[in-house]
């Protein structure tokens, strides 16, 4: 082993950047298709292009480096595909900011085509910064392959999807209620909407029957929508109520009055067993509405403020600011009967931070039902599977229980759909507006002018096909045939529904096919304290801020050592600096080879040891070898972690180096130190391998420094 005469510490600033250069510029993470040799693939998670590293980021990029950098050293032919994903309400929103900021300009102030064009300078500018963030953290994808959602043949592959989901019936436009964003003025998924704890009050409201002064008390904690109650429901076989059913009692502060129904779905030990209903602005009151058939009141419009479907006074006022004024005619009337205080979720937009509405509108839906069933059996034939298994039951719940996708949209980046409309309305859905236009003037007879729906695609529906376009599909391309189905997905648990599941359904539908053998599932990271980190907590950790000042090596280790199956990671700075001095420890050990010329021969043979301590590093090195080999196979990250640690300090360091400085200063025999010599280096530069998938840029600084070449990576 011929080692430079270069014994400085170990800055890992300055290696890390020459190491990640000198890696990309030999082409080391270059996919090369070989018909002699195993594949291994795996696709990125797109990380959005207006998303900064964050440590959950470098949770899920280290754990899969380790799986590539792992199985290329094992000789597969490894994928990692990589991508950003366009993000559109969030892309949107960033740039609507920096516009108002900088020029002082509304999105609405300039045309939809100069907006895009905007979007499009600000992605090409700064868009990409997560990408050299994920380099610093030593990952190795294929990035000569990367893949941005929006990419022109990612858009021809969405439109294929979408235009043949239409014709085969998947896919219509139908008046749902959605998440409805009041200040973004879009339909947003249930990812975007995050759920906040906080202080509220319950209100229990007398309903006075008709021309009578008994009454029903209903609790509520959204007070402002009783001018859209359709009916009190109770359970029939509720017997407080049961002389009540078919009666009507009077909405509070208006003379309409409503039915008293018997339903099952009421539960008689919720609340006070009577549930007022209101379809338009509930989810569960819509599922009741329409099993029941009753009529649907809207009482807000689309930015959160009252219709003229209410009391004159209330008219034009926004819900939450008017709940007030409401609860005080309710006390002024004899309505209310008492308020309790309560803790409670309350849905607010991730990015806009508003108080979402349930909103009855037309959108742009998929069934997914059909799709849910077969994704599940695949599954069930173990095609695919969970890893830690317990979510595979997750899984299953989650599909069961699935409801039409809406997949629109009332935004402007993004893909737009597919579609035209006629004078009358009647759609046309094509992949260009020519032969939109050629279909409309079959049907007319004449031609006639069409009318582009505005709406674009949730950002999801193309999410969902990134293991297929990324390799090229719908195109029949050589990596599509080598790579696909790909070996590994590594995810968070929190969209195994929103995203693996529809990756599952959406591949299965178009190739038959898994698009991965197995999801891994990786843990949360939280506070050392075991919180969930967050803004308002002061508790994030930035881990860039960890990279600059201990390396990445050090954060990587930390990780990985910290990534049990099914527990959460609890991380603090003190980790990752204790983890450090283990690598400084590696470093050290280097430097002590060097200083005593211990290197390997060409000639050294391992079953030639005859010293009684060499022959015992070697066999623990082998069961190490072993062990963190079936570890990472079955993702046990942290237990090859522990195997790593075990045997690179406690037996290689602490004890046989120890061992070794004794033997060098005190035996005369040649044979013997040059035996010690030979074993201590082979050792060293076996662990450097074992090693390398967890720390790649301390093992490959000593690696490089001792042969020419990398046969390993």
């Amino acid at each position: 082993m011929k080692i430079k005469n270069n014994l400085k510490n170990f800055s890992h600033l300055e290696s890390e950047k020459k190491l990640y250069l000198d890696w990309e510029k030999k082409g080391l993470f270059s996919c090369k298709i070989d018909p002699t040799k195993k594949n291994f693939s795996m696709i990125m998670p797109p990380p959005n292009v207006t998303g900064n590293l964050h440590i959950g980021h470098a949770l899920n990029m280290t754990i899969q480096d380790i799986l590539c950098r792992f199985w290329r050293m094992n000789g597969r032919n490894v994928l990692w595909q990589p991508g950003t994903d366009h993000a559109g309400i969030a892309t949107q929103n960033v740039v609507e900011k920096n516009l108002l900021k900088n020029e002082k300009i509304k999105k609405n102030d300039i045309s939809k085509e100069k907006f895009i064009a905007k979007v499009w300078e600000w992605k090409n500018i700064s868009g990409n910064k997560i990408i050299n963030q994920i380099k610093r953290l030593g990952a190795s994808p294929d990035w000569k392959r990367l893949k941005f959602t929006l990419d022109s043949d990612v858009s021809e592959a969405v439109n294929y999807v979408f235009i043949n989901l239409y014709k085969e019936g998947f896919i219509y436009k139908d008046r749902r209620l959605v998440n409805w964003d009041t200040k973004l003025q879009t339909a947003i998924s249930d990812l975007e909407v995050e759920q906040k704890e906080q202080n509220g009050e319950f209100f229990y409201i007398k309903y006075f029957l008709e021309n009578s002064k008994n009454h029903l008390t209903v609790a509520t904690t959204r007070p402002e929508t009783l001018f859209g109650d359709c009916c009190v429901a109770v359970n029939p076989n509720d017997s407080r109520y049961k002389d009540y059913i078919g009666k009507t009692v009077k909405i509070p502060l208006t003379s309409k009055l409503i039915p008293i129904i018997a339903d099952s779905y009421v539960d008689i030990e919720k609340g006070t067993g009577a549930l007022k209903v209101t379809p338009a602005h509930d989810f569960n009151d819509f599922k009741i509405g329409k099993k029941l058939k009753i009529p649907f009141y809207e009482i807000f419009d689309k930015y959160g403020k009252f219709n003229d479907n209410v009391p004159d006074e209330f008219k034009g006022l926004d819900r939450l600011l008017a709940r007030s004024h409401i609860v005080n005619n309710l006390k002024k009337y004899g309505n209310l009967e008492k308020i309790e205080k309560i803790i409670h979720s309350v849905p607010y937009g991730d990015r806009s931070g508003a108080v979402i509405e349930p909103y009855l509108t037309e959108q742009w839906f998929l069934d997914v039902k059909g799709f849910a069933k077969d994704a599940v059996a695949k599954v069930k034939k173990k095609e695919i599977e969970f890893s830690p298994k317990s979510w595979t039951k997750v899984f299953y719940t989650w599909m069961s229980q699935i409801e039409p996708w809406c997949i629109s949209r009332q935004i402007w980046w993004g893909h737009q759909l597919p579609v035209w409309y006629g004078p009358d309305n009647k759609v046309f859905v094509f992949e260009n507006e020519t032969k939109a236009l050629k279909e409309a003037h079959k049907y007319y007879k004449k031609k006639v002018d069409l009318t582009r729906e505005t709406d674009v695609l949730d950002t999801w529906f193309s999410s969902a096909l990134w293991p297929l376009t990324t390799l090229g599909w719908p195109n029949k391309t050589n990596e599509f045939k080598e790579y696909f189905p790909t070996d590994v997905l590594v995810t968070g648990f929190d969209i195994i529904f929103f995203w693996v599941s529809r990756m599952i359904m959406q591949s299965v539908k178009f190739t038959k096919k898994v698009p991965f053998k197995k999801v891994y599932i990786h843990p949360l990271i939280r506070d050392k304290f075991g919180q969930k980190m967050s803004k308002s907590k002061g508790n994030i950790i930035d881990p860039l801020e960890l990279i600059d000042k201990y390396g990445a090596d050090p954060l990587r280790f930390t990780l990985a050592s910290l990534a049990a199956q099914g527990k959460d990671i609890k991380l603090s700075e003190e980790n990752v600096k204790l983890n450090r001095n283990f690598i400084t420890k590696i470093w050290n050990s280097y430097k002590f080879l060097h200083m005593n010329n211990c290197k390997t021969e060409k000639n050294f043979v391992v079953n030639t040891l005859t010293m009684d301590i060499n022959i015992w590093i070697v066999k623990n090195l082998n069961d190490c070898i072993s062990s963190v080999t079936e570890n990472i196979r079955k993702f046990r990250f942290n237990d090859a972690i522990k195997e790593i640690y075990s045997f690179t300090k406690n037996m290689y360091c602490d004890w046989y180096i120890e061992a070794v400085k004794a033997f060098i200063n005190e035996i005369d025999d040649k044979i013997l130190i040059k035996e010690i010599q030979n074993c201590s280096s082979y050792c060293f530069t076996e662990l450097l391998k074992v090693i390398h998938p967890f720390v790649p840029f301390i093992s490959d600084e000593i690696y490089f420094s001792n042969i020419s070449h990398s046969k390993y990576l």
